[in-house]
């Protein structure tokens, strides 16, 4: 698979909280993500003029996309063995360096789902 084809089975899996990612289909999704919003934010502030402190319709993908990222965590947590409820753990702090410690390990033989 491409960086893209993660990218699009993202969007496809979006309401998918059962099941597994793997670590490519986690990363490249996440990483690409940011990249689309700042294309996005440019060719909406040329089109509409917009200044750089205004809001344009590239804040609905946004938000769309946090859900995406929320599921490809938890299907992420369940690969490496853990319970989909840990991606909670992003809430407390210095919680997310023990969420990016999981999230980079390989997948675990027998996985939680």
């Amino acid at each position: 698979m491409t960086f893209f084809d993660y990218y699009l089975e993202s969007w496809r899996r979006f309401r998918d909280l059962q099941g597994r990612t793997t670590r490519p289909a986690f990363w490249w999704p996440f990483l690409i993500h940011p990249i689309i919003f700042i294309v996005l934010g440019g060719i909406f502030a040329a089109l509409l003029n917009l200044r750089t402190d205004q809001a344009g319709p590239e804040v609905v993908y946004l938000i769309a996309y946090i859900w995406v990222l929320i599921t490809l965590g938890v299907r992420r947590l369940h690969d490496i063995g853990r319970k989909g409820t840990w991606l909670l753990l992003g809430l407390v702090p210095l919680g997310n360096l023990v969420l990016l410690y999981w999230l980079v390990q390989p997948s675990a033989s027998e996985a939680s789902e």
